[in-house]
């Protein structure tokens, strides 16, 4: 079943999609991923935008240097360089392109240093299908082997989930917003972690006034049990969307109307993907602190009648491109005019490129190696590789996928790290290797690149917490009864979860403390609950882990009873207070924050 479907089963929603806007939204997940307030800023956002079909990247950025080849290849399709738009005439030569006519918004936004186009992308092995490739695109594999071409996760979704393992699919935090946002009609947004309910919620549609009511409608009583089938997993699974909908659902309607879009900016009309960037500039400038939007553009897939015969300037792929030009033209300007130009990068990518010999029907076929644009104030303007070699063709007339110059993790996996500040491990989690590391892209600016001091990733932090129950303690010895132990009542898994509390480590090891509180030496006194919260809002549970105290004070982890309690995932620079609870007694807290370090 389709993602896109679920709110189809529903009767309330039959035949009615839920749109804010007239545009279709899906979301997943929550709060920010930089929040390392003293090392960088927490508001940045990438912005995807998917040129469904395939977009003929040699009829976008023709090469100048390969023109008399490119026009034997293409007799009736082929773009005079009279109605080329030159982009740089300060390149080398093997990077000398001409734009399509299309597209004066990029040349403009070029010209600004603020569009960076990288060449010869692609992947070892590609596949030609659409619907696998987009696949492989969106869950981080290629065609390279079984492994790597049946990832069943999304690398945005494994990004994400490295940075927040426990997140549980709700607000937390001071964060109510959606980690991130499908708009369109994207049947898979890459956003899936391997718990997949937790990250992505398929919406369809963008009306911000009658958002929440429709979406308040979905569904009917729970069903119970779920039957152990295939469909039963895919009922589980629209009740885990479904409930991750209503809870996000008037978070997203108020961000959408406490924002607006800028009075001296006109985005095009008649323009689906313009639609989308406008929805996405309001909800940044209504607060959003969501940090991934994708957006779509179809109707790439351009066999037939990609040009109009007599004059190739026009035609099908000419009003697309106009259409994409025209889109994300006024959505940088509405940045720039919002004050937000220099927190969003846009990323534009389609799932291959289309062959360099045409076919006979003024088209082109299923292609290997594309192009891709990154965008916004903080990109490198340039050019990131040289042209695709026209003469380099495999045996079905398309570029020869062994002359990929940048695997598209190489690209996406630089700006996770440089833009979003995800450590070595972070990105190695997300693309399940670390071959997409090194060497780097350098997309983004060395002012507006994140400091490596500064990467988000599995930080461990230990922390020592001593405390004393004034009942059980023994003021002479400075030592606590275990009576508790010595009469068997200390339960052997933590309690806070049946409490309505949620520990970290509540799902890790069932039974984990068995050992801990049944062994002597040990001298476990009860469980506690230990957790981190922010300096300046105290009232904010960042981490929370359920762990043991023993007779002497010292609050220690519940799986030896010895070590102290670790937290994964602690931004670096960030101060805590510490807080203790128990089931019996009143919680404590620190006075003073503690500095963590790194």
């Amino acid at each position: 079943m389709k993602r896109r479907d679920f709110l189809k089963i529903a009767s309330p929603l039959a035949a009615t999609p839920i749109f804010i806007n007239g545009v279709p939204i899906r979301t997943f997940a929550t709060p920010s991923l930089l929040g390392a307030l003293n090392c960088e800023p927490t508001d940045r956002v990438m912005v995807m935008v998917y040129l469904n079909g395939a977009n003929d990247a040699i009829n976008t950025f023709v090469p100048l240097n390969q023109h008399a080849i490119y026009a034997g290849h293409r007799p009736d399709m082929y773009l005079p360089t009279a109605n080329l738009i030159t982009l740089d005439g300060t390149l080398p030569a093997a990077q000398q392109i001409g734009l399509h006519p299309s597209l004066t918004g990029i040349k403009s936004l070029y010209d600004t240093g603020k569009v960076n186009i990288i060449q010869g992308v692609g992947m070892p092995d590609p596949n030609r299908s659409h619907f696998k490739a987009t696949d492989l695109w969106l869950s981080g594999g290629d065609g390279s082997s079984q492994a790597m071409s049946n990832i069943n996760s999304g690398w945005v979704g494994r990004f994400l989930d490295n940075r927040y393992p426990y997140y549980e699919g709700i607000p937390f935090m001071s964060e109510p917003d959606p980690l991130g946002l499908l708009l369109g009609s994207m049947d898979n947004g890459g956003f899936h972690p391997p718990q997949q309910h937790r990250f992505e919620i398929n919406l369809s549609g963008q009306d911000p006034s009658g958002y929440y009511s429709l979406i308040s409608s979905i569904g009917g009583p729970t069903i119970d049990p779920i039957p152990a089938t295939e469909f039963g997993g895919k009922l589980a699974y629209i009740m885990g969307i479904e409930n991750s909908v209503n809870v996000y659902a008037p978070t997203i309607t108020n961000t959408f109307n406490a924002g607006a879009n800028s009075a001296s900016v006109t985005y095009p009309s008649n323009n689906d993907l313009a639609d989308q960037l406008k929805t996405v500039a309001r909800m940044l400038s209504g607060g959003s602190r969501t940090k991934v939007f994708m957006t779509a553009q179809g109707g790439y897939d351009t066999h037939a009648y990609q040009v109009d015969a007599g004059n190739t300037s026009t035609g099908t792929h000419a009003n697309l491109l106009a259409n994409m030009n025209n889109a994300i033209k006024a959505f940088q300007d509405d940045l720039d005019a919002l004050g937000l130009g220099d927190k969003v990068i846009t990323v534009v990518f389609s799932e291959f490129g289309r062959k360099v010999v045409q076919n006979g029907n003024y088209g082109l076929d299923h292609g290997t190696l594309g192009s891709m644009m990154v965008i916004g104030s903080g990109v490198e303007g340039g050019v990131t590789g040289n042209n695709i070699d026209l003469n380099a063709l495999d045996s079905q007339n398309a570029p020869d996928p062994t002359a990929m110059q940048h695997d598209y993790r190489q690209v996406f996996g630089s700006i996770l790290q440089d833009w979003m500040g995800g450590s070595d491990d972070a990105i190695e989690a997300t693309f399940l290797t670390d071959t997409y590391i090194q060497p780097k892209v350098p997309l983004v600016t060395s002012s507006a690149s994140i400091d490596p001091n500064c990467y988000l990733g599995a930080i461990s932090v230990e922390v020592s917490v001593r405390v004393f129950l004034q009942g059980s303690l023994n003021a002479v010895t400075n030592t606590m009864k275990d009576d508790l132990r010595v009469a068997n009542l200390i339960p052997i898994e933590e309690p806070y979860s049946a409490m309505g509390l949620s520990p970290g480590n509540r799902n890790a090891n069932p039974g984990a403390g068995v050992l801990a509180v049944t062994d002597p030496n040990t001298s476990i006194v009860d469980w506690v609950l230990l957790e981190l919260r922010e300096e300046n809002a105290p009232y904010d549970v960042l981490r929370s882990m359920a762990a043991l105290v023993r007779r002497d004070g010292w609050v220690v982890d519940c799986n030896d009873g010895i070590s102290p309690v670790k937290f994964l995932n602690v931004d670096a620079g960030l101060k805590y207070q510490i807080s203790v609870r128990h089931r019996n007694h009143l919680g404590m807290m620190t006075a003073m924050s503690v500095d963590v370090g790194n």
